[in-house]
């Protein structure tokens, strides 16, 4: 038989009685047999041959739930883009390369903001829980945990460079009665209630708010203790004392020139005495 046309089925059809007792051909061998006319089918089973799958009984495997991706992101701790959807109860819902995640209120940001709004909006994440139950997929992203890592980086760089007497701009983040904190680009500095502005503050609130940007002067730095002491009122103009002359000028009363003359002329009437003008 020439090598063009050899017919590999009728040798082995030839030679099955040559086969020493009880053997039988792999599972695979059949599969490919029993599925020829199925393309899929023919895949799974090639892929159960080869070793990269498990063996199949003419069933194409089903896919994972699971985005390879995401599942990477997860492991290896890498920030993913989401979308915040709409607001739930105890969250948002935010959508992460095409799949549905949760995220919990106090995940959104770092500090509660008044009035701030998220529905919308497209930030960074960590991926805190991912994987795939009866229910579906579970997948919970942090959006807090991306911002304490960025901030993390930017506190190690305020280390080297952060100095007393720099002038810096920050964000108010919490109002208390003793002070404001204010975000100054890696950690937070407190500006005393004294520091607030040169008149007296007895209610900082009157002055400053969660959210507002202001202009700070470090005061001092303790990094063993992670505290930074800032000041608003220094970067602000110093008001003007008045002089010790128009203080005094203030204090005594104006003097009345029509009523001292009317002395004066009736001490003329009288007779001229010269303590007529010493009240002048």
């Amino acid at each position: 038989m020439s090598e063009d046309k050899f017919d590999f089925g009728a040798m082995v059809s030839a030679q099955m009685k040559t086969f020493r007792p009880g053997f039988k051909f792999p599972k695979s061998f059949n599969d490919f047999k029993s599925v020829e006319a199925d393309p899929e089918k023919r895949k799974a089973a090639l892929k159960a041959a080869e070793g990269t799958g498990e063996e199949s009984d003419g069933a194409v495997p089903e896919k994972s739930p699971l985005d390879a991706s995401l599942q990477a992101a997860f492991e290896a701790g890498d920030p993913v883009e989401g979308k915040v959807e709409k607001e739930v109860k105890g969250g948002y819902e935010v959508t992460v390369k095409g799949q549905r995640a949760f995220c919990p209120f106090s995940q959104i940001d770092r500090y509660r903001r008044a009035g701030a709004e998220y529905v919308g909006e497209t930030f960074l994440f960590q991926i805190q829980e991912y994987g795939a139950d009866e229910r579906g997929v579970n997948l919970v992203v942090s959006r807090r945990a991306e911002l304490e890592m960025e901030q993390q980086a930017l506190k190690d760089d305020l280390r080297a460079t952060l100095e007393e007497g720099q002038t810096l701009n920050g964000q108010v983040t919490k109002v208390l009665d003793f002070g404001a904190f204010v975000d100054i680009g890696g950690m937070e500095g407190l500006v005393p209630v004294r520091e607030i502005s040169w008149d007296k503050v007895t209610n900082p609130a009157n002055y400053v708010k969660a959210g507002d940007y202001v202009t700070v002067k470090v005061l001092s730095v303790d990094w063993e203790r992670d505290r930074v002491s800032l000041s608003i009122r220094e970067c602000q103009a110093k008001p003007l004392k008045p002089r010790k002359a128009d203080a005094a000028s203030e204090e005594e009363p104006a003097i009345d020139l029509a009523a001292e003359m009317a002395k004066v002329n009736a001490a003329g009437e009288s007779g001229f005495t010269s303590g007529a003008f010493d009240a002048l």
